[in-house]
């Protein structure tokens, strides 16, 4: 009976009440202390660190309060080596401080590639066909040779641009040069492809299928910042002219601009 009476005492009541005022500031000190560890809704700007180095990481990243994995490397050949391409999240995201941030680079060494030409100096294939193969495995075709041969035509061999000789299963930087070694009766000529007006790449392309030598040279306007781009660059001038007559193999001289307000007459002269 004694104890029924307490439930109902001023005592009770008066504990209760003691005991709900420290839970719920138990409660409140635990939630604090809880976003105080986690950072809850604590929210920082991912730094940018497209075209950083490496080796500019931890000064980006790791002094910010982040983490960083490099999770692929890739090879693009016109951006300098060891620089980060992409990043997840990506700049200015707001994400929680402490987060990782996952990167991909451009590989810090060269891209080999090894030449399988067994098949394209075996005396049957043709210099489009060997220009072709080296466009498809990121290798650029310096020039062309021409050697006496009884066909005209026919892929030989193939030469770094010391002279060195190549052969099936060697090794070359991916963007290297390299020279073809072609076979030639000798003595026949063509007409001088006309290039005036096409952009820079489509007219060394022509030139070369034509068996053809090219050099590329600039007209000095200072158009073309920071290299070429072969959509803006176009033929001015090309020597010798469009429609005459010269022997395989001899060179062309093709002359370029960016200017694209500059009127190109197209006409062979």
């Amino acid at each position: 009976m004694k104890f029924i009476k307490f439930f109902f005492s001023k005592i009770f009541f008066l504990n209760l009440f003691i005991a709900l005022v420290l839970l719920i500031a138990g409660l409140f000190i635990l939630d604090n202390y809880l976003d105080n560890i986690t950072r809850h809704g604590e929210k920082v700007v991912v730094p940018d660190v497209i075209k950083k180095k490496v080796n500019e990481l931890d000064s980006n990243l790791i002094s910010k309060g982040f983490r960083y994995e490099i999770m692929d490397s890739v090879w693009e050949r016109k951006l300098p080596k060891g620089i980060v391409i992409d990043q997840k999240p990506a700049p200015g995201d707001s994400v929680k401080q402490g987060r990782k941030i996952y990167l991909t680079i451009n590989a810090r060494s060269d891209k080999m590639i090894t030449l399988s030409i067994g098949s394209i100096i075996n005396g049957t294939s043709t210099t489009n066909g060997a220009m072709e193969y080296l466009s498809s495995i990121d290798v650029q075709h310096d020039s062309t040779i021409f050697v006496p041969h009884d066909w005209n035509d026919i892929v030989l061999g193939f030469q770094d641009v010391n002279g060195k000789k190549l052969k099936d299963g060697d090794k070359v930087k991916a963007g290297s040069k390299i020279r073809l070694i072609v076979g030639h009766i000798g003595g026949e000529k063509i007409r001088t492809p006309k290039v005036l007006g096409l952009p820079l790449k489509e007219a060394v392309k022509l030139l070369k299928k034509s068996l053809l030598n090219v050099s590329p040279i600039e007209i000095g306007d200072g158009a073309c910042v920071e290299g070429v781009d072969s959509s803006l660059a176009k033929i001015t001038l090309q020597r010798p002219a469009c429609g005459n007559e010269i022997k395989i193999g001899k060179e062309v001289s093709i002359f370029y601009s960016c200017d694209t307000t500059l009127k190109i007459n197209t006409q062979c002269k």
